[in-house]
């Protein structure tokens, strides 16, 4: 008999108990006789006494039984409710679209004038993403932030434009995706771009975002095997020609491609290594491994080694895929770990005191680590930062060190001579451990006209260590401007053709600075730097992706325009960014550039 069911049982008795009153059970009375009286004479029967009938006693009726209570079941215990999952993190698609959807939710809210006003300035960026809003009805760019100078132009069809005019054709009130090459807002870097364009109220919405895959390791295979499939179809000199341009970078994949007796054919990032043999290339802790690529087969191989990311030029470990086709070798890698964030040390540095930190770095290396692992380092494209690299002789002056001309490694620096007659190698050989500081005439590496450079020596355990600067503009936007203006106001004096014969002359140039010219109908009429396109369209020439410089060269206007791109400097380790002044007077297109390793485009005063 279960608990319960005994506590119901004894609950019920006493209930009842209750029920039949609270006082005990009257007894039965006692039968009272009543006397007989004295006998008579006459005898007579005896009486039978007369008893009072004692009522019957009224017994306590016995309860039925209750019957048995059944069984109370089992608590059923309450179930805990599953956690709600966690949301799945928004992807990049999610973002985009809810940027898209945010600008156009601010349009119906607010209007097309401030739309436009809003997205154009800084506080429309979010996360790194910009609108571009495009009027379908007279093909009118309304919103374009990467190019201010685009916007309030005509963009549709027979235009310097198409892309804008493809972005038009694809839209839906849905949403269309596709995907395009385009600059990466925080690298600066050129990439795929994964961009949504939205049809809404006859305007186009639209936004983008990296369209590079996760699965790096997977990547780099199938960005190798596009090289190999580009070189089956299209040659080897094109294939050179497009991995060796900024066009063919994906994010941190860029191609580097050896030949069958494993010399550099192309290399994007570090173009000086292009001529030199891949097994000469050491790293910086004295792995060999360019021997370890060399060893590449048409299985593939995967070799792991430190190398300077190319955006933040600092060491990390990458694991790059080399195969073995035709002979050649074709290489890609990823890198391990996040990039470093925030701008180089050097970036903004005051060059004088960043040269004398340079150069002691390197002694500090080679005191601590011996003679051989700073050889092995500074003789590596991992020491270069910016257009610092060391340059580096032992006590006889013969160089052991030179990364960026590695054939004077085994000469004497006191043979050095300039152009101009100067012994600058003697200058910097009398160097003491104090230091000496010697400016001399050296070949810009753009423009390859020399331009003042200072150079810093200093003797350490007889050996010397040196490193240099280019001798800087303080002002080059103002200079740039400057420059243009001069030769606007030589045309006012003198007309055109005397304009073309002093601009394409040597006397015109001033350090790296020279005149490009184009006639009212974008024809150019002055190229110093690249002269065989003369009588070339301007907006002809050879695109960059997407982007179209001539094209935006040309759109300029009389109030003048910059525009920036990254250079590809063939003669130097740095990533230089070129930077135009364009602006139109009188019908003619009067250009001029600098080079520096700033991305952005510079502010107009």
């Amino acid at each position: 008999m279960t608990p319960l069911f005994l506590l119901l049982l004894v609950a019920s008795i006493a209930a009842l108990a209750v029920a039949c009153g609270g006082d005990d059970p009257a007894p039965a009375p006692e039968p009272t006789a009543t006397e007989a009286p004295e006998p008579t004479a006459t005898p007579t029967t005896e009486p039978t006494p007369v008893a009072t009938e004692a009522p019957e006693p009224t017994a306590t009726p016995t309860p039925e039984p209750t019957p048995a209570a059944t069984e109370a079941p089992e608590p059923t215990p309450t179930p805990t409710p599953e956690p709600t999952p966690e949301p799945a993190p928004l992807t990049d698609d999610d973002l985009t679209r809810a940027f898209v959807a945010g600008a156009i939710e601010y349009y119906q809210q607010n209007g097309r004038d401030a739309t436009v006003e809003f997205y154009r300035s800084e506080a429309g960026l979010v996360d790194g993403r910009a609108l571009t809003i495009v009027d379908t009805a007279d093909h009118i760019l309304l919103v374009h932030h990467a190019l201010p100078a685009l916007q309030g132009q005509y963009v549709g069809p027979d235009s310097a434009f198409p892309g804008f005019a493809e972005l038009i054709g694809i839209a839906t009130e849905e949403g269309s995706w596709a995907t395009a090459r385009g600059v990466n807002p925080d690298t600066k870097q050129e990439e795929p771009r994964r961009i949504l364009a939205v049809l809404h109220d006859g305007l186009v919405f639209a936004a983008s975002h990296s369209a590079l895959v996760q699965d790096v390791a997977e990547s780099v295979k199938e960005y190798v095997s596009r090289a190999v499939a580009k070189y089956d179809a299209d040659g080897l000199d094109a294939t050179i020609t497009h991995y060796n341009s900024r066009d063919s970078l994906e994010g941190q994949f860029y191609l580097f491609l050896i030949g069958e007796d494993d010399i550099y054919l192309a290399h994007p990032i570090f173009p000086h290594l292009i001529g030199t043999d891949i097994k000469d290339v050491v790293g910086s802790d004295g792995q060999e491994l360019g021997k370890e690529i060399a060893q590449a087969t048409g299985e593939g191989v995967w070799v792991e080694y430190l190398w300077p990311h190319p955006d933040s030029r600092k060491e990390q470990q990458k694991v790059t895929w080399a195969i073995r086709h035709d002979g050649l070798i074709f290489a890609s890698g990823y890198y391990a770990g996040e990039p470093e964030t925030g701008p180089p040390a050097w970036r903004g540095a005051d060059p004088r005191e960043y040269t004398i930190q340079y150069v002691h770095a390197a002694i500090e290396r080679y005191e601590r680590d011996g003679l051989q692992s700073m050889l092995n380092y500074y003789n590596s494209v991992a020491s270069f930062e910016g257009e610092w690299y060391l340059f580096a002789t032992d006590a006889n002056d013969i160089y052991h060190v030179h990364p960026l001309i590695p054939a004077l490694i085994g000469t004497d620096i006191k043979d050095v001579v300039g152009s101009d007659g100067y012994e600058l190698g003697k200058a910097l050989a009398e160097a003491t451990e104090e230091g000496v500081w010697v400016e001399y005439l050296w070949p810009h590496p753009v423009t390859l006209k020399e331009v003042p450079k200072v150079g810093y020596a200093v003797r350490r355990d007889g050996m010397l260590f040196a490193s240099g600067y280019y001798v800087r503009i303080e002002d080059p936007v103002g200079h740039t401007r400057a420059y243009v203006q001069q030769a606007i106001d030589y045309y006012e004096s003198n007309g055109l053709d005397a304009t073309i014969a002093l601009y394409s002359s040597e006397e015109s140039l001033d350090g790296q600075w020279g005149l490009t010219l184009a006639d009212e109908n974008d024809i150019l009429l002055v190229a110093h730097i690249a002269p065989q396109f003369i009588g070339t369209d301007l907006k002809a020439l050879p695109s960059s992706g997407d982007r179209s410089l001539g094209q935006e060269l040309a759109s300029a206007t009389e109030d003048g325009i910059w525009v920036s791109n990254i250079f590809p400097n063939v003669r130097s380790s740095e990533t230089l960014y070129s930077h135009t002044w364009a602006i139109r007077h009188d019908g003619l297109l009067f250009m001029s550039r600098y080079y520096d390793d700033q991305p952005d485009i510079p502010e107009a005063p």
